[in-house]
């Protein structure tokens, strides 16, 4: 029995060095957009000084910030349409590689915009937030498209796992690095700096990475397509579409998107905002450090522990899967309630940014423990969803598909925000009430979910008996040639 876990355990190390390998170009795609995904979200209150040089700039701009981050993402809603449609039908390297460059033109060119002039500035850093939304749309439908076609079923845990505690990993120290910069007032470095490496990036995966042949990882199809003179070319047609494309699981995967993104926007956004503002103050500086102390051995250790055991309980039964994500939707929701209800120390600005004064308090310490938990099982969507749409998916649908799921769950992300700015300008900054209201949304999301516990299987089996038709056709194409 030990030596069969030595070998298992061997083999999932080969195999994972194999998806590294492979899939390098996710990687450095996916991390440059971590590092700075949380750049707005950890200064938001620099970057209303910078828009406008007032003491409270961001209570009274916070429709306008709320705006600045929520539109974004509705371009991201759009602009991965077009892209899942394109990652169907052409290269999705190339297409990688043109995200990367037009997100790093979007950071660039932010360095340059001017400090103080009020509503100029404003929109100068709306503009080049678009700009970067638009080429962040297309980061997730073509990832999932090209993983897709160049993992087998078995691997996609450990990859989606991986993905998802680097880019926690990256996130943070994105926030620390962002949050030292900010304050010190080299945020123009910081644009411009991370706008060159993202063009650096692009050219890199432009050069070397490589296009995978679609359908070929399938089970049900890989061993015909292992021949270089078979390709598979089906497209959907309105059959199709109607049995797979709009299967039950399909449909609740899509509108729960709406709900559940905005569990996981609205903290973010409110969060920063709520410990820096007064009477708390804590600097962006020491709560970026407070992030890595407690969200980075979460995210870490929790997306890659949860992807294996995601993995493992995926194989049983798909079933699996789903609850993992309704059980990470109800302890966000807890733990994000516990983070705006418990007592929190007055602090002047110059005890805020004392790092050893701030953890003299316990109740910051209780919080930490919240947040490595919170954190743990952050990455549980991201790791068993993909996986399911990928199941209840024709290889022809994916880019397609994930694209569609991206247009609601952005739908739900960049409203997030903007509800939240305006319940707490409605509610005179009560940040209690707009997050319970807010979270009790996201709980919609988990509800959806398990009801599609009933429809799983069915959609699943569809999908494999359609593969395994076109798998004959594929051979009976052989035999004719």
């Amino acid at each position: 029995m030990d030596n069969i876990k030595v070998s298992e355990d061997s083999e999932e190390k080969t195999s994972f060095r194999l998806i590294i390998k492979r899939l390098w170009p996710h990687f450095l795609i996916y991390n440059s957009y971590a590092f700075t995904v949380s750049t707005l979200y950890i200064n938001i209150i620099i970057v209303a000084r910078i828009m406008w040089p007032i003491p409270n700039a961001f209570a009274e701009h916070a429709v306008e910030l709320g705006i600045l981050t929520g539109t974004s993402i509705y371009i991201i809603a759009v602009s991965g349409i077009l892209f899942g449609a394109l990652a169907d039908r052409i290269s999705r390297i190339k297409l990688m590689a043109f995200v990367e460059f037009l997100y790093g033109f979007g950071l660039f060119f932010n360095g340059f915009a001017p400090q103080n002039q009020g509503q100029i500035t404003y929109y100068y850093f709306l503009f080049f937030s678009l700009i970067r939304g638009f080429s962040i749309g297309g980061i997730w439908p073509l990832i999932t498209s090209h993983v897709n076609d160049s993992t087998e079923d078995k691997e996609r845990s450990q990859f989606f796992g991986a993905m998802q505690g680097l880019y926690q990993l990256f996130q943070i120290i994105g926030m620390v690095v962002s949050a030292f910069l900010f304050q010190t007032n080299f945020w123009r470095h910081y644009f411009t700096c991370t706008g060159l490496l993202a063009l650096v990036f692009g050219s890199m995966i432009l050069i070397k990475g490589k296009e995978p042949k679609r359908g070929a990882m399938r089970k049900e199809l890989k061993d015909v397509l292992l021949r270089d003179d078979l390709v598979y070319e089906y497209r959907l047609t309105k059959e199709t579409i109607r049995s797979t494309v709009f299967s039950p699981t399909n449909l609740i995967a899509f509108f729960e998107g709406i709900f559940t993104a905005i569990l996981l926007a609205v903290p973010d956004f409110l969060l920063i905002a709520y410990f820096q503002s007064p009477p708390f103050n804590i600097s962006p500086f020491v709560l970026s450090l407070f992030l890595i102390m407690f969200g980075l051995p979460g995210g870490l250790i929790g997306s890659l522990a949860f992807a294996r055991i995601s993995d493992r309980l995926g194989k049983k039964n798909i079933k699996y899967r789903i609850y993992m994500i309704v059980f990470s939707i109800i302890i966000l929701f807890i733990g994000f309630i516990f983070f705006f209800t418990l007592p929190v120390p007055n602090l002047t600005p110059e005890q805020g940014n004392n790092l050893i004064y701030f953890f003299s308090f316990p109740i910051f310490w209780i919080l930490g423990i919240i947040m490595l938990i919170g954190r743990s099982v952050l990455g549980l969507w991201n790791i068993n969803q993909p996986p399911i749409l990928q199941e209840i998916n024709l290889p022809e649908a994916q880019g397609k598909i994930n694209s569609a799921n991206q247009f609601l769950e952005a739908i739900g992300s960049g409203s997030g925000p903007i509800i939240a700015g305006a319940i707490l300008l409605l509610f005179n900054q009560n940040f209690q009430i707009t997050v319970f209201i807010t979270m009790l949304l996201g709980i919609i999301g988990g509800l959806l979910w398990l009801s599609a516990t009933r429809w799983i299987n069915k959609d699943v089996d569809r999908i494999s008996t359609i593969l395994r038709q076109r798998k004959e056709e594929l051979k009976s194409k052989l035999k004719i040639d």
